[in-house]
């Protein structure tokens, strides 16, 4: 098994923990970077002619790789990160523009961008980490928005290595849900947003990302939001009142500010994590009867 006539960075074997936000995962096959979209157009046409499984990694926030790690191909975008705008027009409410955003973006820098240029409606993302992609994949969102309320067209590659774009309303957003056909992947993303006045913009940014670093373990490996709400529910609020805040299996503890958050207290297995979920699922259902279901990706095998 190899991957040929790629132009961006090839690694193999390479440990997975080293590439996400929670630290942990074993090796995967083959870590690539493409170096733009022809890249990797090419690399998804190899992939599909050599059968292999692939995955993309995205920011490696909101994954949970297992510790026998991934057999196969993942995929980083990083590479693919501009950011533009578009194009602009006035309509009634103001003067809006069409920002382009690569998949490879961090979302943290396509925020930053739209602030410098004025632009409103992408505040409700400060904070949530990880790429434009996977936010897009995800429909990320939080009680102020989501990424659904502001795209306007997607672009995806097919696994053949075909671009098509798909408007809002066949990308379906739902809560935490986006349709995105299987083996599709997400290269850009056009977002629709207003014209604003750039310190209260700014402003709403800073109060935001204020509240998450006082409201959720920032600077501690975690891969974000761990279970969905259940209906109008916090997952969070069920958690704490289910006693289970600050509970650990091995290394993975129940964040003592946010119980909907795991991190990683220092060498934590995806064992570790996977058995304090089951904790957490099987304990709410019984004190609770609410059933918690997973909103980070869990990938990868046993080892």
């Amino acid at each position: 098994m190899e991957i040929k006539n790629i132009k961006g960075e090839v690694l193999r074997n390479e440990l997975l923990s080293k590439h996400t936000s929670f630290g942990i995962g074993g090796p995967a096959d083959f870590l690539v970077y493409p170096a733009d979209s022809e890249d990797l157009a090419a690399l998804l046409r190899e992939i599909r002619a050599q059968k292999l499984n692939y995955m993309v990694l995205g920011g490696g926030t909101n994954v949970l790789v297992r510790d026998g790690g991934f057999r196969g191909v993942a995929i980083s975008l990083r590479r693919l990160n501009a950011i533009r705008v578009e194009r602009e027009y006035r309509s009634l409410g103001g003067t809006y523009a069409v920002v382009h955003a690569e998949a490879g973006a961090a979302l943290a820098k396509v925020i930053s961008f739209t602030a410098n240029a004025s632009l409103t409606g992408l505040e409700f993302a400060t904070g949530i980490p990880g790429t434009m992609g996977g936010a897009v994949c995800m429909n990320a969102g939080t009680a102020e928005g989501e990424m659904g309320d502001v795209v306007e067209t997607v672009t995806v590659l097919t696994p053949g290595g075909e671009l098509v774009t798909r408007s809002k309303e066949e990308m379906d957003f739902g809560y935490r849900t986006a349709n995105v056909p299987a083996g599709h992947v997400v290269l850009s993303a056009l977002l629709q947003l207003r014209h604003d006045e750039k310190k209260q913009i700014e402003a709403k940014v800073k109060a935001l990302m204020d509240r998450r670093k006082d409201r959720q373990p920032w600077g501690q490996p975690n891969a974000g939001s761990i279970f969905k709400n259940p209906l109008d529910e916090s997952a969070g609020s069920l958690i704490e009142s289910a006693g289970l805040k600050g509970r650990t299996v091995g290394h993975a503890q129940i964040s003592e500010k946010h119980a909907n958050f795991i991190v990683n207290t220092g060498k934590a297995t995806a064992a570790d994590v996977l058995a304090l979920m089951e904790l957490v699922k099987q304990t709410v259902l019984d004190v609770h009867g609410a059933r918690l279901e997973p909103e980070i990706k869990i990938v990868g095998e046993d080892a």
